[in-house]
């Protein structure tokens, strides 16, 4: 036995092993905690997996570690705060997302679905390809259906060739936003224009005569600026002009939890959070099938009582302009007061049952899903109960459960099978749901 065998076996080396042992898992133990806690992400692991590989894909099938971390962030709504928390262990300090990032990348290596590859690199492997599934073009694929809901998997445009023409009052979605970036491999504003122009002039023509186009759309910055692309505008007059929609209103959905753009807000300190995106609905018809009675009732204001009551005591009804006014035009009925067009709604919760049950089951959660209280409040506005709503980029599938919940029926697509297969837990428990499969 030699020398240091010796000295590593003595009671003091032993106990000190022990005593770096225990803090080594005292500290993992905090960091997993202090995760969980700040980034609010129970299992962040399994829903950075999905979101990662995607990031991977879209940048080609390889990219640097760097690349991805604010990819990742944005996706999963990580709060500015939470993604500069660090660790410490040892003498080395961490960041916190980012080591989790680097720990899913590493669990997606141990699972064959990212390439060990050359340093620095991270490149999807043939079975994070198959990972991904998306439908390969010209396939239109049952995955389940409801006595009132038919969820595809399929891309919007296969899936609108599949739909019968004429049959919708509400086509809803919230395509994906165009990012100049290249490295990303996501579509240029003038690619974005060219292909959501050819969807709508497909949607056109599956909507009833009185039928409504709703789309929700995000600001994104002009290339290396803070200045904005006017793509939302473009996007909204090319519906107009070339497919002789009529823009029937807005909606502005402000969110007080949207987070602010790490380069342009947060670093740089020359824009404002931006909490508003962009609903827009259009219609065939200039007078679509819209009834704000639909709606919950909301109560009148204070104010507007106490005016109410001073016209009731005016001796006259003549007013100083000249008017004579029947003040009997003016009396409350039982609908409330008119409904503002601005909807005030946080992120979609991950304290959900759905998100939930996601994790629990390990599946990805979609990382861009929006609140219920928009489908909600779209529904309800533009159809009446029994008639059809489509979701072409479902998702998770929040336009098709809201609007069973509202006694309306769905059609739901969506290319990405891992997504299209999650949203089934909003409705599996149902006594009409029914599984029919991919297809392999």
């Amino acid at each position: 036995m030699t020398s240091q065998q010796t000295l590593s076996d003595t009671p003091g080396a032993v106990a000190a092993r022990a005593r770096r042992i225990r803090r080594g898992v005292e500290t993992e133990a905090a960091a997993k905690a202090q995760a969980r806690e700040r980034l609010g992400r129970p299992s962040l692991q399994n829903l950075l997996q999905m979101p990662l590989l995607e990031a991977i894909q879209d940048a080609g099938g390889r990219a640097r570690p760097r690349d991805l971390y604010a990819r990742l962030a944005e996706e999963l709504g990580i709060d500015v705060e939470a993604r500069k928390e660090t660790r410490t262990c040892a003498d080395q300090t961490y960041n916190l997302f980012e080591q989790q990032v680097r720990w899913a990348r590493q669990t997606a290596v141990a699972q064959g679905l990212i390439a060990k590859g050359e340093r620095g690199i991270w490149e999807l492997a043939d079975a994070g390809q198959e990972k991904l599934r998306r439908v390969r073009r010209g396939a239109v694929v049952l995955l389940y259906s409801l006595d009132d809901g038919l969820a595809l998997w399929a891309h919007a445009e296969e899936a609108a060739s599949a739909i019968e023409p004429g049959s919708l009052d509400l086509i809803m979605t919230s395509p994906p936003y165009p990012v100049v970036n290249r490295a990303y491999g996501r579509f240029t504003v003038p690619d974005w224009l060219a292909w959501m122009s050819d969807l709508v002039g497909m949607w056109k023509e599956l909507l009833t005569d009185r039928g409504t186009l709703c789309v929700n759309l995000m600001d994104v910055f002009q290339p290396g600026t803070p200045c904005l692309s006017p793509y939302v505008e473009r996007f909204t007059i090319d519906a107009i002009d070339r497919h002789g929609l009529h823009l029937a209103g807005r909606m502005p959905w402000h969110s007080p939890t949207k987070l602010a753009n790490i380069e342009w807000a947060v670093k740089r300190r020359v824009r404002l959070r931006n909490s508003v995106e962009h609903v827009i609905l259009f219609s065939k018809d200039p007078n679509p099938n819209w009834d704000t009675r639909r709606l919950p009732r909301e109560e009148y204001a204070d104010r507007s009582e106490a005016r109410l009551a001073a016209g009731r005591r005016r001796a006259s009804t003549v007013r100083p302009s000249g008017y004579d006014l029947n003040e009997a035009a003016f009396e409350r009925n039982d609908n409330g007061r008119i409904p503002g067009n601005l909807l005030v709604a946080g992120g979609a919760s991950g304290a959900s049952t759905f998100a939930k049950r996601c994790r629990e089951a390990g599946v990805p959660i979609h990382p861009a899903r929006f609140p219920e209280a928009l489908p909600r409040r779209v529904i309800q506005l533009t159809t009446d109960v029994g008639q059809t709503v489509y979701d072409p980029m479902a998702g998770s599938n929040t336009t098709g459960k809201v609007a069973l919940e509202l006694g309306r029926r769905f059609i739901s697509s969506e290319p990405m099978l891992a997504y299209a297969e999650a949203s089934a837990m909003h409705f599996d428990s149902r006594p009409d749901f029914r599984l029919h499969g991919s297809g392999g």
